[in-house]
């Protein structure tokens, strides 16, 4: 848009307004869907992505919309622009969108876990666990009784594998360290490639305030002054023999869950655990039982909280080029619940409301159809939508399982 000015000069005009819409959603997604799944053997590919777009647009102007614009005149020629944005949350495909009865005057949109459906029961999250290690505390041996946190850090890891074993939801392995590219290509397998990792961290807990800790310090030596004086008298006495007590130790124990495919923390937790004081003998002792039994309840704790902060959020996948054919894969196949005939919804990013929004046509959107699976691995064919993202762009694309 062009205007000639009486007066030529430059200005800058900032203008933020915020619109909301009225009224309530005008569809709701679990419905359509319902409605889809009927007719799903009259409907093409074409139109049934066009009907998905439809949905994304209806829920995404269903919700309070923010609208920043800026003009500017610069030699006597106005420029605008305005940039959308939707306070709707993205749930994944319709299915997954929740109930659309949500007052659109409402600025939190649909978020909360009353208003979203559970991500296909049917599919597991597939994740790699691996231990978050400190040099500084990992190399010091006898650090926990005749134990170090390297080792309790490899049996809680190993609780956790053992936690997840026949969960419907979850599939895990650890994370392999290998010595090469080419030696994690021969020895490595699919799950390299799993969507989320957990990360195990083991730590001192944070030191007491300085009184305290000036205190017991205090009283630590006096302690050991006197267990030498005890050792030393005991020792010299025929057939007896002194031995000490390990002191307990103060730990937090904290799991992360990352997003592979973008980096960030997912979900996070850390909770105190006590190493307790146990009696030296001769022999290397056992992890105390009382250890053991927190650290079970606490991973149990982990794993459901790290289930519920993905319980609302679909299933994405990323995509990588299939060398030699030239197709698209995605990181889940059969371990994940993946199988011929799934459907997914191929989009630019991993939130398609702000495609909505920048780009009203939807037509970066595309179908998908799974041609074959392997434990780890799903091949793709195109059936609806433009063609394929160009290569440079793949890493940035996302298949959404509808």
């Amino acid at each position: 848009m062009k205007r000639e000015p009486r007066k030529k000069k430059r200005m800058n005009i900032g203008i933020n307004m915020t619109v909301k819409t009225l009224g309530k959603c005008s569809i709701c997604g679990l419905l359509f869907f319902c409605a889809l799944s009927t007719t799903a053997e009259t409907l093409t590919p074409e139109q049934t992505l066009e009907s998905v777009k439809q949905s994304l647009v209806d829920f995404a102007m269903a919700n309070e919309i923010q609208i920043n614009s800026m003009a500017y005149l610069n030699n006597g020629v106005l420029h605008e622009s305005a940039i959308l944005s939707s306070q709707a949350t993205y749930r994944g495909a319709p299915p997954l969108l929740g109930s659309a009865s949500k007052d659109a005057g409402s600025n939190k949109g649909i978020t909360n876990s009353e208003s979203c459906f559970e991500s296909r029961g049917t599919l597991r999250r597939e994740a790699l666990f691996r231990l978050d290690k400190d040099d500084a505390i990992f190399t010091k041996p006898n650090s926990l009784g005749d134990h170090s946190f390297a080792e309790l850090a490899v049996f809680i890891g190993q609780v956790l594998s053992d936690r997840m074993e026949g969960s419907k939801t979850w599939v895990i392995s650890e994370e392999r360290e290998y010595s090469s590219s080419y030696d994690g290509y021969v020895l490595g397998s699919g799950a390299v490639r799993a969507p989320y990792r957990f990360d195990i961290k083991i730590r001192p807990r944070a030191s007491e305030g300085l009184v305290k800790k000036a205190s017991k310090r205090w009283f630590n030596h006096g302690a050991y002054y006197a267990q030498d004086v005890a050792r030393s008298v005991v020792n010299n006495i025929p057939g007896l023999s002194y031995r000490e007590m390990w002191p307990s130790v103060q730990l937090e124990y904290q799991l992360t869950l990352v997003d592979r495919a973008t980096q960030q923390s997912v979900w996070r937790e850390a909770m105190p655990l006590d190493f307790p004081k146990v009696q030296r003998d001769y022999h290397r002792s056992k992890l105390p039982s009382s250890l053991i039994n927190d650290i079970e309840v606490l991973t149990e704790r982990f794993i459901q909280g790290a289930t519920d902060a993905l319980q609302c959020e679909p299933h994405r996948f990323q995509l990588f080029v299939v060398k030699g054919s030239g197709g698209l894969e995605i990181n889940a196949g059969l371990v994940a619940g993946i199988d011929v005939g799934d459907k997914f919804l191929i989009s630019g990013g991993s939130d398609p409301l702000e495609e909505v929004l920048r780009n009203p046509k939807l037509d970066t959107l595309a179908l998908a159809i799974v041609e074959s699976v392997d434990d780890h691995s799903a091949i793709l064919k195109k059936i609806a939508g433009p063609s394929w993202p160009a290569t440079n762009d793949v890493s940035k694309a996302v298949a959404t399982y509808f």
